[in-house]
């Protein structure tokens, strides 16, 4: 009997679709990028990672189980990483980034989420019909606005499991450490994970975000500061490795996209909208503007060991700075293609967007 329980059983498994292998791979839209060590790992569009062992001049594409668009990656040594992206999803990977795994399935811990609300409502709904039963009468109005209001989650729960499965994207990733690391989504989606990523849990409501402003970046200086912004200008700190969050007060309305952090010259920086781009030498305490002569959208960037910055944005804008960020020269690819990110690596710039990789000499290097 028990191999005619698996032959109906094994049709209700869905098969784990790669994304697909192919020889352009590292010309279509990638999104973000990271050091793995000497490695850089990019991620994009329809599920592609692509690293490079040479500076970003050839790339191989990794072994991905997902098709959805990947938003974000990062790395705490050459072999252990994290990415990020749309449905909520999670991937790991152990090797460098050569093969991935599934490690959080967005749509099925909504999935879940939705019938534990379901059970949570039908759970209120017998507790306020058994105190109505021996309620004084001066309880009864109180009781019956519960009741009204329980009976109209379960129906909002019922409507949800009725319907296809949404779950917020997730839009960047970090990890402090191999255990704690967070992602950050649209929506306000705040997740942490403490046994690096076993387990991810909601922190949403760790933080004042009662409009669900987009979360759109997180990086940290991997000493327990960490730092979260996103749309409408929001911005969150935690100095204690995650455990609490403050809310820094909002001095632009608009959007930020990226968030670096330069060891070097202990430097936070933040870029968005119309060539925003603050700089902060005390982690969030104070914001002077840096000078870049632009108000062309910025998107991400770099920050090298040795102490360069670059940031990119819209239109192939680049800019660096050799004084930690205070000011920028511009410049702007001859294809003007958005770049989304970068990376410094030993010899080469590589900056990545629409168009896929393309490398630039890394004013840190020096034959």
């Amino acid at each position: 009997m028990l191999w005619i329980l698996a032959l109906v059983t094994l049709p209700l498994v869905a098969a784990t679709r790669y994304a697909p292998m192919m020889p352009l791979a590292a010309q279509s839209l990638l999104l973000d990028i990271a050091a793995a060590g000497t490695r850089a790992v990019a991620v994009g569009e329809r599920g592609h990672i692509l690293f490079s062992d040479d500076r970003g001049i050839s790339w191989q594409q990794a072994r991905v189980p997902t098709l959805q668009m990947l938003t974000g990656v990062h790395f705490i040594d050459s072999r252990r990483g994290w990415a990020v992206g749309h449905d909520g999803i999670i991937l790991a990977s152990d090797d460098g980034g050569e093969n991935w795994r599934v490690q959080r399935d967005g749509l099925a811990a909504q999935q879940q989420t939705n019938i534990e609300s379901r059970e949570q409502a039908r759970r209120e709904i017998q507790r306020v019909e058994e105190a109505l039963v021996t309620a004084e009468e001066a309880q009864l109005e109180a009781l019956e606005m519960q009741l009204e209001d329980a009976r109209m989650d379960l129906e909002d729960a019922d409507l949800a499991l009725e319907e296809p499965v949404f779950t917020s994207p997730l839009m960047d990733v970090w990890f402090q450490d191999a255990d704690r690391g967070w992602a950050v989504g649209a929506f306000g989606t705040l997740l942490g994970t403490r046994n690096g990523g076993q387990n991810w849990s909601s922190l949403a409501g760790r933080i004042d975000n009662p409009d669900e402003f987009h979360l759109n970046a997180i990086a940290g200086d991997g000493h327990g500061r960490v730092f979260i912004a996103g749309e409408g200008g929001v911005m969150f700190r935690s100095l204690d490795g995650g455990d609490t969050w403050e809310t820094l007060e909002s001095f632009y309305e608009g959007s930020w996209f990226g968030v670096i952090y330069s060891p070097y010259h202990d430097a936070l920086l933040v870029c968005g909208l119309r060539g925003n781009l603050f700089r902060s030498g005390d982690f969030g305490d104070s914001w002077d503007a840096a000078r870049n002569d632009g108000e062309i959208t910025l998107a991400g960037g770099s920050a090298s060991p040795s102490g360069s910055i670059a940031v990119v944005g819209a239109v192939g804008t680049l800019l660096q700075s050799a004084d930690g960020g205070k000011s920028f020269e511009r410049s702007m690819l001859p294809d003007r293609l958005s770049l989304t990110a970068a990376l410094h690596t030993d010899g080469s710039l590589i900056l990545i967007g629409q168009g896929g990789a393309k490398t630039r000499e890394n004013p840190d290097h020096h034959d």
